[in-house]
């Protein structure tokens, strides 16, 4: 499988890492029941939820450059940092593991979900090591450790963001061109995204504006202002730009402002991880009439913003809208089963599972 960013520029597929993990192009199409009952009859989702049968997501096309350079450079464990309830990690751990690489999971507290509980158990399941924080710094520091002290570690920061990962979201947008070009869907005016470490809306202004796209990104903070900001996702389109340019000289000279899209900020609920009703009635109304399940950290915000948008944007008059969905729809429930409870856990992070929320164990 050649990717629509190696067609487009070769000199990258010879120069860059990357190995294909995913099922590409993931699917696109239209939610009329949702539609329907929001009002707005041109609303459309992108299934990056079916990005792998192995685990959907985000993540899957930022891990294919991120897993390729590990292996290149010959590592053997994969360190990386998030919240207990990281999907980011999980997706590390379960990716990681089918290429040979063991991961090293160094996380801090975050509120206390049943996808939070399910998340950690799977890590412990699929072999991660786990290490928890009290604190950002705390983590940062351990990782660092972790890092000068074996050779072997490769370092993954939050969300597996990076401008060679975020190649995957350049991809993703040319891959999205493709599908409008066949006809599967309408030219979106706005795209809305999840913005947690910057990489797939930094990486969709990218491949936007390299496809032609006419379409204005929104995305959505659903994390704190140091990984989630206007600044932060300007300067990492500029230096994926900057990496593309370094090895494919036929890919044009571009810089991006904080004019070239949008952030959304007032449905992050003020601390990552935190459960808020309107992104809680979004996941809900998703699964209710399009029996596409979300979850409240990251794309039920997303969604509730988009609701929300459409709703009060007299100017649209019925011009399609893209929800970027970035969630895993694989279901991982029988294995959580199989997985033994908190006892499983080493002790620093028991406490995260101790009092059973996730339904299906009850």
């Amino acid at each position: 499988m050649t990717l629509p960013l190696f067609e487009k520029y070769p000199a990258l597929e010879k120069a860059l890492p990357w190995m294909s993990i995913g099922d590409y192009p993931t699917p696109v199409q239209k939610m009329e029941n949702l539609g329907r009952e929001i009002g707005y009859s041109n609303l459309w989702i992108k299934r990056d939820d079916k990005s792998s049968g192995i685990y959907g997501g985000n993540k899957v096309r930022k891990l294919e450059f991120a897993i390729a350079d590990a292996l290149r450079k010959k590592k053997k464990y994969m360190i990386t940092v998030g919240g207990v309830g990281t999907n980011h990690g999980l997706a590390t751990t379960i990716l990681c593991s089918n290429a040979g690489i063991k991961t090293v999971l160094v996380l801090i507290p975050q509120p206390i979900t049943d996808k939070v509980q399910e998340n950690l158990l799977l890590d412990r399941h699929f072999g991660a090591e786990i290490n928890t924080g009290h604190s950002t710094l705390e983590v940062y520091l351990r990782a660092a450790w972790a890092l000068l002290t074996h050779p072997k570690f490769y370092l993954l920061w939050a969300g597996g963001t990076s401008p060679l990962s975020t190649l995957g979201y350049v991809n993703a947008a040319l891959e999205l061109k493709g599908q409008i070009d066949a006809g599967v869907l309408p030219e979106p005016k706005y795209i809305f995204v999840a913005t947690g470490s910057m990489g797939t809306t930094a990486g969709l202004i990218v491949g936007a504006r390299l496809a032609g796209l006419k379409s204005r990104i929104i995305g959505v903070k659903v994390s704190m202002d140091e990984y989630s900001n206007v600044r932060g996702t300007v300067s990492l389109a500029n230096k994926t730009a900057a990496l593309m340019r370094r090895y494919d000289r036929t890919v044009p000279e571009m810089r991006f402002t904080p004019a070239d899209f949008d952030l959304e900020l007032n449905f992050f609920g003020g601390e990552y991880g935190r459960v808020t009703p309107e992104g809680e009635a979004a996941v809900d109304l998703i699964k209710k009439t399009e029996d596409i399940g979300l979850e409240t950290t990251y794309t039920g915000k997303t969604l509730a913003a988009m609701f929300d948008f459409v709703k009060k944007d007299k100017s649209l008059n019925g011009a399609p809208v893209l929800f970027w969905n970035t969630y895993n729809s694989v279901d991982y429930s029988e294995t959580v089963r199989q997985c033994g409870g908190y006892k499983t856990l080493p002790g620093n992070a028991q406490w995260v599972c101790k009092d059973n929320l996730i339904p299906y164990l009850k």
